[in-house]
């Protein structure tokens, strides 16, 4: 009978160990809280379930950017912005590793509501790794981007993460190794730090983060680098769904597949079976208001920056006439970024290759969890 009662109560710690509890997170205004002249984690740090953790907000400087184009030719500091993180360490005065987590396009709320998110950033602090959440929606105009990706361009979730690496490497607390992971938006903000290219243009040399791990990323439509180079002291774990019908896991195994990196340096694990948002605690449901561009032509960059589908240039000088010249249009997105990001966006709405609707959700916390974790224990510790 005892040993009966044991595996009971086995059974319901395991079901309900990362249970969080969206019955503990207060309702927020997210039109007050999150504003350009507000970051909602000011709300976060606030709340009853960060307030007594030792969190830190940290403000720092960061930029504006259309694609990695922009950034490649310095266009990106024609747009500063003041971007705010929040840290949590572990107890203690050692110096420790750092994983910068940044969200997907649901926004910051991802870092209070997200069962996964709260219950990986507690299991990260146990094992000694303190985490840093960014908002890179807020001070942008944007609380979230899933139904308007044209709200926020992509790549500024990765210079946001570039940028508070740069500021957390000299805090007194880190020891100099970085991690860096999300979702969604999340995902593909990891991916772009996984390059040198665009590393080196904020990073001296070669290096960029330790261990980086993108779920479940945007890889077709990104504007990542056609060749890829993995940064020169990274390890990189690829996590995607295979059911994933929101960002399609092919074309990230195929990017991945792509980077130039010493050998085991990059892995891919594709979750058969596994849709978007799979730690979401719930089955998988029907979103109809999520945006898709699975029907647009394929946005890559070469070396320099430049569309490798020529469909983009044809669409946006001669079809539609919105530039002179692509020259024109990469002076264009760099005096005015985000305007330059919607008007594409108009373009493929006149182009008809826009969609809407997806399947997401999943109940696959307590299996993923431990690889997780694991993956920066092992890279950072």
């Amino acid at each position: 009978m005892k040993k009966i009662i044991l595996i009971l109560l086995a059974i319901i710690f395991t079901t309900s160990a990362y249970a969080h509890s969206t019955k503990d997170v207060a309702n927020y205004d997210s039109k007050k809280e999150c504003r350009k002249t507000k970051s909602l984690l000011n709300f976060i740090s606030k709340h009853k379930l960060y307030k007594d953790k030792g969190g830190e907000l940290i403000k720092f400087k960061s930029y504006t950017g259309f694609d990695q184009r922009t950034v490649i030719i310095g266009g990106h500091k024609k747009n500063p912005i003041e971007i705010t993180g929040y840290m949590q360490l572990p107890k203690g005065t050692s110096k420790v590793p750092i994983v910068i987590w940044t969200h997907s396009s649901g926004g910051p709320g991802d870092y209070i509501w997200d069962d996964f998110v709260y219950h990986g950033t507690q299991n990260l602090l146990k094992a000694g790794i303190g985490v840093m959440y960014i908002d890179n929606f807020c001070p942008r105009g944007a609380r979230s981007t899933w139904r308007d990706q044209s709200k926020v361009p992509l790549i500024n979730g990765a210079i946001d993460a570039l940028m508070a690496l740069k500021v957390l490497q000299s805090h007194p607390r880190s020891n100099g190794k970085f991690g860096t992971t999300g979702h969604s938006r999340g995902g593909t903000n990891s991916f772009f730090v996984s390059d040198v290219k665009l590393t080196s243009k904020f990073l001296d040399g070669t290096k960029g983060f330790d261990a980086i791990l993108p779920e479940a990323a945007e890889c077709r439509m990104a504007g990542f680098f056609a060749e890829p180079e993995l940064t020169s002291n990274t390890t990189l774990l690829v996590v995607h769904g295979g059911a994933d019908d929101y960002t399609l896991a092919k074309f990230c195994k195929e990017h991945a597949e792509r980077i130039k990196a010493p050998p085991g340096k990059v892995k891919i694990d594709i979750k058969e079976g596994w849709y978007h948002l799979w730690a979401a605690g719930k089955k998988p449901w029907r979103e109809k208001r999520a945006m898709t561009l699975h029907d647009c032509p394929d946005f890559y960059v070469d070396n320099d920056g430049r569309f490798t589908n020529p469909t983009w240039v044809e669409w946006m000088v001669n079809k539609h006439k919105k530039y002179a010249s692509e020259d024109a249009f990469y002076e264009a997105a760099q005096e005015n970024p985000s305007k330059a990001w919607k008007t594409g966006f108009k373009i493929m709405k006149k182009e008809k290759c826009i969609s809407k609707g997806v399947t997401i959700g999943g109940d696959n916390m307590d299996v993923y969890m431990p690889q997780f974790i694991n993956f920066f224990k092992e890279n950072l510790l």
